[in-house]
């Protein structure tokens, strides 16, 4: 270790040994220091690592076996380090302790002047930073370690809770091995649910699949309950979805004690619609993970939503009084999704006169080779944040002749 950098490991400890309630002997200054050492020592090894023009997303067994090295750096180095933790832990002081004992480094948001760029940019190991949350129900300390690979990072979530004075490892999250820069992460976020009423609670991840040259990307979400192995939690469900981050949102996550909701942009099936909102909002009742309303925030969106989804879900979501029919529409629409053929375009949508949140939402659909022959389909969907699709038909309703809602004066998104 540098004279600098031992004093300031020397001056962390003194504090932390100050602030720790744990049994004596648990917070080792010598332990600590060889932990952010290591760190250090597998960062060098990655920022030696060669990286492409931007166009490489392969991942070298050399850049693969330093990742693995960092993570177990990581994860020996927070192990250390929460052991001086006390059990009334401070946010900010946790993040600057860590940042001061592993030299932190990430890059400040917006545009900075090209002779202020870091000759390493881009590099693995480039960037290295923490973050930190305190959950009061059920009571946790959350570290997550973050670090640059090509064209991403890659991340490791670890989770601690009390436990005869100080604080034990209960779960762990991290990515399996990969050979493509896709198989790391960005913009990781998760929550955790409140405990249940036999005290049992539940994480969810999400993370973008980083890639080199675009804003669409994949969007991957996952369950997890934690076990006697903290590096081997349950996973109750994982999925993934295409999305569109170039407006820089990158999903926004809540979690109840028996739900999440995680909300992002994608693309519409109307190409003049860039994108739109998705809505994956999931029941979350013992070990059974389920997809509920709300699927949409607008009609217009729901009919989007009904007709890409499998037709598993969008039967919960349309009338049983003519599910035969809309099966069998399901089935036409899901088809003219995927043909080249076909291009779609929402044309109206109108309350109706006969019920309350009645809608009718017009789609064009215009077909060939270059799209000469064009005709209209109505969807009628009833709700409000929850919506039901009652029928589909080729001839427009005439109680449904209220404004167009998709004009510029009354649009809805």
């Amino acid at each position: 270790m540098k004279p600098a950098a031992a004093i300031v490991a020397i001056l962390l400890f003194a504090h932390l040994s100050t602030a720790q309630t744990a049994s004596p002997g648990t917070c080792s200054q010598t332990d600590l220091n060889h932990s952010a050492d290591q760190v250090q020592s597998t960062r060098k090894r990655l920022l030696e690592l060669p990286i492409g023009d931007g166009a490489q997303t392969d991942v070298s067994p050399a850049a693969k076996k330093e990742i693995a090295s960092m993570k177990e750096a990581l994860g020996a180095f927070i192990a250390d380090y929460v052991q001086c933790v006390p059990l009334q832990p401070n946010v900010a002081k946790i993040q600057g302790q860590l940042s001061a004992l592993s030299h932190t480094f990430q890059m400040p948001s917006g545009s900075i002047a090209k002779e202020d760029v870091p000759a390493d940019l881009g590099k693995f190991g480039f960037e290295l930073w923490f973050e930190t949350k305190v959950f009061e129900n059920p009571p946790l300390l959350g570290i997550t370690a973050h670090f640059s690979i090509e064209c991403g990072h890659d991340t490791v979530l670890f989770l601690f809770a009390p436990s005869g004075g100080l604080w034990k490892e209960v779960l762990r999250w991290r990515k399996e091995p990969y050979t493509r820069v896709d198989g790391g992460t960005m913009a990781f976020d998760y929550g955790v649910s409140p405990t249940d009423g036999d005290g049992n609670w539940f994480l969810v991840t999400h993370d973008i699949a980083p890639w080199c040259s675009s804003t669409w990307s994949g969007i991957r979400y996952s369950v997890l309950r934690p076990t006697a192995d903290a590096l081997h939690p349950e996973i109750l469900f994982s999925a993934d979805d295409f999305m569109w981050w170039g407006n820089e949102d990158y999903g926004t996550l809540t979690v109840q004690k028996d739900a999440f909701d995680l909300r992002f942009h994608s693309a519409s099936l109307d190409t003049g619609v860039h994108n739109r909102v998705f809505i994956r909002h999931f029941s979350v009742i013992g070990d059974e993970v389920r997809r509920t309303q709300p699927v949409a925030v607008s009609p217009r969106d729901f009919v989007d939503e009904w007709i890409v989804s499998p037709w598993e879900e969008a039967a919960q979501w349309s009338s049983t009084s003519s599910l035969p029919l809309l099966r069998k529409s399901h089935a036409q629409w899901s088809r003219l999704d995927e043909s080249e053929n076909t291009l779609l375009e929402y044309y109206s949508m109108r309350r109706c006169s006969d019920a309350q949140d009645h809608y009718q939402v017009e789609i064009g659909e215009a077909t060939g080779p270059k799209f000469q022959t064009s005709r209209s389909f109505y969807f009628h969907v009833l709700g409000s944040g929850a919506y039901t699709m009652l029928r589909v038909s080729d001839k427009p309703d005439g109680r449904c002749i209220g404004p167009n809602l998709l004009d510029e004066n009354h649009e809805v998104r």
